[in-house]
């Protein structure tokens, strides 16, 4: 499977990630990244590094590949004008981190994979923890709340967090209201009925200090829980995820779940914004 890579800077930790994975521990998967764009080079040259062809555009990079990655792990704002250029091709595209930060560029990425009938995904890794896949697997029945905790800024870091609360809980959000700080953001999602508990902190000295949690509730009695602290499993997970769904359709973050994760971090700075009201999703 040719994997074709759509960038601002190719010199990041996501890029060097995913291609180590398909060339190392997931090699056995047939796929390697066969092709990769970039916007703005910065530092070395990637692509020669790395040995991989530098296409010239997006559309020669979506030519000559079976599936897309749109990185720009730190432009998800172009998320958008980059998913113009590559969906109409109607390749299987992967969308890193999240669609957009606001629910209009969103909608947008979908109704254009739906107007030309391009399978997306979209997600952060850590919807994939290795940890969090171990919980799933031993509940003993369907979870009625669940909690995380992260760290970092609400949207480029709390979408992380997020990511874990909707990987359990779905999409099928009713309301949502954050009673929390600029710094401690503290939201709580309604399920009608069913409720998630996302905390996340920024501070200067926050790395270590608030690792990703998770916890899940099935019962009155019970509670399952973990700490994240196997980073290369979750990027791991998430690859393997990605090549299952370019080949398949399946797996990975559908749209509406990838959509619902935007309609969240927007409508916790709306709530913020009222003083902490509930706001439906």
């Amino acid at each position: 499977m040719r994997i074709g890579f759509v960038d601002h800077h190719l010199n990041n930790y996501h890029a060097d990630k995913f291609l180590s994975l398909v060339r190392g521990p997931l090699k056995d998967l047939g796929a390697d990244i066969a092709i990769a764009w970039e916007s703005d080079p910065t530092g070395d040259d990637w692509c020669e590094k790395n040995q991989v062809p530098r296409a010239g555009g997006i559309a020669e990079v979506v030519e000559n590949s079976d599936a897309v990655m749109i990185l720009a792990p730190d432009n998800i704002p172009d998320h958008l004008e980059l998913a113009r250029q590559v969906l109409p091709y109607g390749k299987p595209t992967a969308i890193d981190k999240a669609l957009a930060f606001n629910t209009a560029d969103a909608r947008a990425i979908v109704d254009l994979s739906k107007q030309h009938n391009t399978p997306i995904t979209s997600s952060s890794a850590l919807a994939f923890a290795g940890e969090l896949e171990d919980l799933l697997g031993q509940l003993d029945g369907e979870p009625s709340e669940v909690w995380v905790t992260g760290m970092g800024e609400w949207k480029n870091y709390g979408l992380h967090t997020l990511s874990m609360a909707l990987r359990v809980m779905g999409a099928s959000i009713e309301r949502l209201v954050d009673t929390g700080t600029a710094s401690s953001r503290m939201v709580t999602l309604d399920y009608g009925g069913k409720r998630a508990f996302v905390t996340v902190r920024a501070a200067d000295n926050m790395w270590g200090l608030f690792p990703w949690t998770v916890g899940i509730r099935t019962s009155p009695e019970k509670y399952y829980a973990a700490t994240i602290a196997d980073y290369d499993k979750f990027y791991a997970n998430l690859m393997r995820r990605n090549i299952e769904f370019f080949r398949t359709g399946e797996g990975g973050f559908p749209g509406e779940r990838a959509m619902a994760l935007v309609q969240v971090l927007e409508g916790a700075d709306n709530s913020r914004a009222a003083g902490g009201e509930w706001v439906r999703v």
